[in-house]
C-alpha cells in the first residue's frame, strides 16, 4: 500500500524515472570516448554533471548509485565491461567519484547556482564535482595499479595519466554542461522538479 498522496507519489515515480534515465545515459556517455592510455576521455562525466544540475544533489547521486550497481552486477556499462571484479580496474575510482561527483555539483547548484542562475554557477558547480572524481579516481587509479597489478607506475604516473592527460577535455564538458543544463533549465522541457 501506497502511503504517499497522488502528487508525493508522482513526484516520487518522476525522480525516480529521472535518475533511471540519467543512469542510463550515464551508461550511453560510458560507450562514446576517445581512446587515451590507462583513463579513456568519455562522455560519462557530462551525464553526471548533468545530473546533479538538473536533478538536484539527492537525484543525481541516485542516478550514479544506479549507474555504477548497474555495472557492478553484470551489465556491461562500463568502458571495459561489467561485473563484481570491475572494483579491481584503475579506473573505478571515478565511477565511484560520480556519485560523489553528481552530489556536489548537484549541491552547489541548488545551494547558490540556481539563484542566480549563470552559466559561470553552472561551470563551478561541474567543475567542482570533477574535482570530486578526480580526488577519487586518481588515488585509486595508483592503488590499482602499484598495490594490485604491481606495475610500480608511481604516484606522479598517476598524476598525469589520471588528471594532466584527461583534464583539458572534462574542462570543454564542464561548459558544455553549463550551456545544456542552463538551456535545458530555462526551458524547463516538462521533465524537471
Amino acid at each position: 500500500m501506497n502511503v504517499l498522496s497522488g502528487s508525493q507519489s508522482s513526484g516520487a515515480t518522476k525522480s525516480w524515472v529521472m535518475a533511471g534515465l540519467f543512469a542510463a545515459l550515464t551508461a550511453v556517455g560510458a560507450f562514446i570516448r576517445i581512446p587515451i592510455p590507462y583513463v579513456p576521455f568519455t562522455l560519462q562525466f557530462f551525464f553526471c554533471a548533468l545530473s546533479g544540475i538538473l536533478l538536484g544533489a539527492r537525484w543525481g547521486f541516485v542516478s550514479q548509485v544506479i549507474y555504477v550497481l548497474m555495472g557492478l552486477s553484470g551489465l556491461p556499462v562500463f568502458t571495459a565491461g561489467g561485473g563484481p571484479s570491475y572494483v579491481f580496474q584503475p579506473t573505478f575510482g571515478y565511477l565511484v567519484g560520480f556519485c560523489a561527483g553528481a552530489y556536489v555539483t548537484g549541491f552547489l547548484w541548488e545551494r547558490w547556482g540556481s539563484k542566480a542562475g549563470t552559466f559561470i554557477w553552472a561551470y563551478l558547480s561541474a567543475l567542482s564535482g570533477l574535482a570530486v572524481i578526480y580526488l577519487m579516481g586518481v588515488p585509486y587509479l595508483w592503488v590499482i595499479m602499484d598495490l594490485y597489478l604491481g606495475k610500480a607506475k608511481g604516484w606522479g604516473w598517476a598524476v598525469k595519466a589520471g588528471f594532466l592527460v584527461p583534464i583539458g577535455g572534462d574542462l570543454v564538458l564542464c561548459a558544455l554542461i553549463a550551456m545544456v543544463a542552463l538551456r535545458i533549465r530555462k526551458h524547463n522541457w516538462g521533465f524537471l522538479r
